[in-house]
């Protein structure tokens, strides 16, 4: 017992003696804080010595005692930092209205961009500023790594512990979700920097409630990933729904498809989106008049897609239910019953053919040898896509070549009909050379064709044709084609040199990756910009990560 007791009492004076050394070390450093604040007030320039020793004196201006960094990164303009950080984070310039599937980038890896960008703006106030900008505009919400870095995050993942289970590629981005929802509680002028939310398909259609809450945050929403009940007017995402009426008057892109005829026909009423630019309908039964009431009224609607709705006809463009909106790009797809009479009567209009400056045919009632039309009457065309299955040869009477002084991009996809033995598709192409060698597309730069040997049928077709002995081809364009089994496009530069003879040069990429990604709106500098050192970054293990 007394050996116990004196146990005791020795721990007991050893702690005391601790808290004695700690107490007099804490006096002397307090000491010695006081008598260098004293030498520094005696002698001013020794603060003024001490830092011209450890720093260049030209960075750092001393104004009554206080230091201030005056470098020349931090005086940058912010639309020169922005310039600048957009070559660290290529994907923030991406304002495109497409899905984050069909809007993924080549330039590097987006998270590890994200995360580079994110460290950069620790750097300076300043940096902070503009940085931030790219940070939050358009936010994607990513699954997986696009470099070596997936790797060592999988690994990680497997190793399991008490305090943390193993986590599913998955849940990565329901984690960030909820996360990104935490940061805009916490701050909301972040929240108003943001325009575009894009989310992988599978989380948005598993987490509508998370996304509800998330999107409740962001008053100058433009764009975000929706799951598919939106459009059907599923009971299931009806608070998501509500939330965008009233929370997000800002949108830029709706789609409307079978089942939400009454949501659409309501719209005209009370518009929750007046700034709506870009409107998709898909296999919906409007009569006319309901379709250009609701239309008509969203004074901001520039691109207008049609896709199987049986119930629209030529009449829509007649002027007694309405003006129906001049639109920049239009796009009709499959079995629609306007024809070439009502598109004519459409372009008739003259606000709509200097409107109109993208136009997109696929499987429809106007069949290719009726471009012509078309051409003549929107004057300010630069784009036109046309992708028809076709089971007879063109018909050569009454058919005026192909002739437009403002086209520059041209999509000619002439399919043959598999039930047919002959291939009727020649007939086409045949058309379309003709067309070339006539000189009726001056300003065309880009050809794409589904045949692999179109650019021999150009030269076969000036060394035969005694039709094309003058010919009015002048300029230099690239010709795309493929076979219709074919996935990748093979490219070819032709031109004319000399007495008008056709030279034909190939034009040799790089690999693409395995990834599928392709590039950004052709309109988006986004896909112009390149990281430094892309393609397999290094593995970083650092505990510091920002967007892992």
């Amino acid at each position: 017992m007394k050996t116990v007791t004196a146990t005791r009492v020795r721990s007991s004076d050893g702690d005391m003696n601790f808290f004695k050394r700690l107490i007099v070390l804490i006096r002397s450093q307090k000491s010695r804080r006081r008598r260098s604040r004293a030498s520094s007030a005696s002698n001013p320039t020794a603060t003024t010595t001490t830092f011209s020793s450890n720093y260049n004196a030209s960075s750092i201006s001393i104004h009554n005692g206080s230091s201030k960094q005056d470098s020349a990164a931090a005086r940058a303009p912010p639309e020169v930092l922005l310039n600048i950080f957009s070559f660290i984070c290529p994907h923030a310039l991406d304002h495109s209205h497409e899905s984050a599937e069909n809007s993924i980038t080549e330039s590097g890896c987006m998270l590890c961009g994200m995360r580079d960008l994110a460290r950069v703006s620790l750097v300076c106030k300043e940096w902070h500023q503009a940085a931030q900008v790219l940070q939050y505009r358009s936010i994607r919400l990513d699954t997986v790594h696009y470099c070596g870095m997936e790797g060592d995050l999988q690994a990680r993942r497997k190793r399991s512990s008490f305090f943390q289970k193993q986590t599913s590629p998955l849940e990565i981005p329901e984690q960030r979700m909820r996360l990104l929802y935490r940061t805009f509680q916490e701050k909301e002028s972040i929240a108003t920097l943001v325009w575009l939310l894009k989310i992988p398909y599978m989380t948005r259609e598993t987490c509508k409630q998370d996304l509800a809450r998330l999107v409740s945050q962001l008053p100058n929403l433009r764009y975000v990933d929706l799951p598919d009940g939106i459009y059907h007017d599923d009971s299931s995402c009806a608070s998501l729904k509500a939330i965008l009426y009233t929370r997000c008057p800002d949108l830029r892109k709706m789609t409307w498809v079978a089942g939400s005829e009454k949501n659409f026909v309501d719209l005209w009423i009370e518009p929750p989106w007046l700034s709506l630019e870009v409107v998709e309908l898909s296999g919906m039964k409007v009569e006319n008049e309901s379709l250009v009431q609701v239309l008509a009224s969203l004074p901001n609607l520039k691109h207008l897609k049609l896709k199987s709705m049986d119930w629209t006809s030529d009449d829509v463009f007649d002027p007694t239910f309405g003006l129906f909106p001049a639109v920049e790009n239009l796009e009709l797809e499959g079995e629609t019953s306007l024809t070439i009479d009502g598109l004519s009567k459409y372009l008739s209009r003259p606000e709509v053919s200097q409107t109109l400056k993208h136009l997109t045919l696929t499987n429809t009632l106007i069949s290719a040898h009726l471009l012509y039309r078309i051409l003549l009457q929107a004057t300010s065309l630069t784009s036109l896509s046309v992708r028809e299955t076709v089971a007879r040869t063109i018909p050569r009477t009454d058919v005026h070549l192909i002739s437009s002084q403002s086209l520059t991009s041209l999509t000619y996809e002439i399919i043959d009909d598999d039930s047919r033995i002959s291939k009727p598709s020649t007939s086409y192409y045949a058309y379309l050379s003709e067309s070339l060698w006539d000189g009726g597309l001056p300003s065309l730069v880009d050809l794409y064709v589904r045949e692999t040997k179109f650019h021999q049928r150009l030269q076969n077709d000036r060394a035969t044709a005694g039709v094309f002995a003058a010919s009015g081809w002048t300029q230099r364009m690239t010709v795309c084609e493929k076979g219709p089994d074919h996935m990748d496009w093979t490219k070819y530069r032709v031109g004319t040199i000399g007495n008008g003879n056709l030279f034909v040069s190939p034009i040799y990429e790089r690999p693409r990756s395995t990834v599928f990604m392709p590039d950004f709106d052709e309109n988006n500098r986004a896909s112009m910009l390149t990281v430094p050192g892309s393609g397999t970054k290094s593995k970083r293990s650092s505990r510091s990560d920002l967007w892992r």
